[in-house]
């Protein structure tokens, strides 16, 4: 839902390092159990799409996000 993709893109505006899909649902997950990994992941993606945030590739297994510095 709209809700928890504002929900997630406040995640990685908030965040002082790029977090990866699981760091965002963790620390979202306690205050909404219904949550799921899935979700964040579909959100992520569409809010780089958007331009909303970054999708970085840093090497690592999982790709990392950030939020727009422009």
């Amino acid at each position: 839902t709209s809700k928890q993709r504002e929900l997630i893109l406040q995640a990685v505006r908030n965040s002082d390092f790029h977090p990866t899909a699981e760091e965002v649902y963790k620390a979202l997950k306690e205050e909404h159990p219904s949550l799921s990994l899935g979700t964040v992941y579909r959100n992520l993606n569409l809010l780089a799409q958007w331009g909303e945030i970054a999708r970085l590739d840093l090497g690592g297994e999982s790709a990392n996000f950030d939020r727009r510095c422009d």
